[in-house]
Parts: structure tokens; C-alpha cells; sequence
């Protein structure tokens, strides 16, 4: 397999690029996302690429071993579908479909900051919040789809921790990225034990975010000193993670 084209789509943005069996990647576009009619941005966007062998693609919300998106967080305006049955269909290439966050944590346990470690945990801090765990370069997935996902879990009445981050918006405060990140390391750690957990996201751009991950760190577990906190450097890690179980195939 020459080159797969790897999509990572999230909630404010979607980055595109063509990954090689090295992990290359090449001739990398970003768009906003649309709000009203993804599927048509997504086949648009696929449509202005030429030899590729495979769609590897990632998606912001619950996305089942089949390919079946149900529903996006963040796109009030997307419709169920089967992506990996619609878009093989229509480009008549081997397709992927997996959760944003988990191919984000993958890229990362393959060829980034986490690839020395077995149980990585992936966070991304964007229009909303992922997480993904990977043990021994596999994703876990479990019996249900959202396995793994601790932005599923509900925090008050009516609410989850990926919809108090989409409220927000941004971090207004240190308190208030401090406060997230805390609650993130409390349901983690005791979950997951993971050697290394990795941020990353349009959030970790905010001033001073490596030192509000530490402390939250020491808030959350004051004597742990084995768990490894760092935030990404891996250029186009969602594109990579995207393309991945393909590019093994």
C-alpha cells in the first residue's frame, strides 16, 4: 500500500493528508468544519485527492467496529451513517472508521512521545474532549464503543465532561484549565493505571498548559510519581493515528 489518505475530523477543524508506510505525510489541508452538511465536506475533500489506496478516517463521537457513526457531539446537524459502507462505495477503496481520540493515542504509542511505553492514554483537548487508551500499540475497545472515552462520563445531572469542555468553548482562567485537567487525571489514573497519558488539541496551545497539567497532576495524586504527563509534539497525529490499522494491514 503506497499511501493511505488519513482524515481526522474535529469539531472546529479537519485536517487531511496522504500517509506513507514510513508514517510520512504529505500534502496536508485543513478546512473548518462544516456545521451543516459534513458528509458532503468529507466527500468533496476526498474527492480532491488522487493515488491513495485506502480512507483511513477519524471522527469526533461514538463510532462502532462496523464503521457506523451515531451521532456527533459537537455537529448537532450530522446524520447516523455507516461511513465505512457509504464512502467504499463511493471511491471503491478499503475505508476505516474510528473515534478521534483513539487514533490520536494511537499515532501517539506508535511513533510519538508514548511508543517507549505499553499503556499510553491519549487526551485531546479541543471543541470538546477524547480520550483513547492503547495498550502494547493496540487500541482498546471493549464491548462497547465509547470504552476508554472518559468524555462520555456524566459529572451532574444532564451533563458529561465533553459537554461542560464544548460550553466553555476555551480556557478562560488557569483555574479553569487546572479544575478540567484535575477531574481528567482523577477519573484516569484509577481507571486505567496508564504509564504515559499525552495532551493534545487546540486547548493545549493555552499559555502555561505544561505547568497547569503538572499541578493538576499533584492535586489529583500528590505521591504519584510514576505517571509520565507530557503534551504532544507529533505533527499531524490525527492524520497518522487515522491511517494506522491500514497502513498495518
Amino acid at each position: 500500500m503506497k499511501y493511505v489518505l488519513g482524515i481526522d475530523v474535529g469539531g472546529t477543524k479537519i485536517a487531511a493528508g496522504l500517509v506513507d508506510k514510513n508514517y510520512g505525510v504529505r500534502r496536508v489541508y485543513e478546512l473548518s468544519t462544516s456545521q451543516s452538511d459534513l458528509l458532503k465536506q468529507i466527500i468533496k475533500l476526498i474527492g480532491s485527492y488522487k493515488d491513495f489506496d485506502a480512507i483511513g478516517l477519524a471522527m469526533p463521537g461514538v463510532v462502532r467496529p462496523n464503521g457506523f457513526v451515531n451521532k456527533l457531539p459537537n455537529l448537532k446537524n450530522f446524520m447516523a451513517t455507516n461511513l465505512k459502507k457509504f464512502l467504499e462505495v463511493q471511491f471503491k477503496v478499503p475505508v476505516h472508521v474510528m473515534n478521534d481520540a483513539k487514533a490520536f493515542a494511537l499515532a501517539e504509542a506508535t511513533i510519538g512521545v508514548g511508543k517507549l511505553y505499553p499503556t499510553v492514554v491519549g487526551v485531546i483537548l479541543g471543541t470538546g474532549i477524547g480520550t483513547g487508551l492503547v495498550k502494547h500499540k493496540k487500541v482498546y475497545v471493549g464491548k462497547n464503543p465509547v470504552a476508554g472515552e472518559i468524555g462520555h462520563t456524566v459529572i451532574a445531572p444532564n451533563l458529561t465532561l465533553e459537554q461542560l469542555m464544548h460550553k466553555t468553548r476555551q480556557f478562560k482562567s488557569d483555574q479553569q484549565a487546572g479544575e478540567i485537567v484535575t477531574r481528567l487525571f482523577s477519573m484516569i489514573i484509577p481507571a486505567a493505571h496508564p504509564d504515559i497519558i499525552i495532551f493534545g488539541g487546540g486547548r493545549t496551545h493555552y499559555r502555561g498548559i505544561n505547568q497547569i497539567i503538572k499541578q493538576s497532576l499533584y492535586l489529583a495524586y500528590p505521591k504519584d510519581n510514576k505517571t509520565v504527563v507530557r503534551v504532544s509534539k507529533l505533527k499531524h497525529a490525527g492524520i497518522i493515528g487515522a491511517a494506522l490499522p491500514l497502513l498495518r494491514r
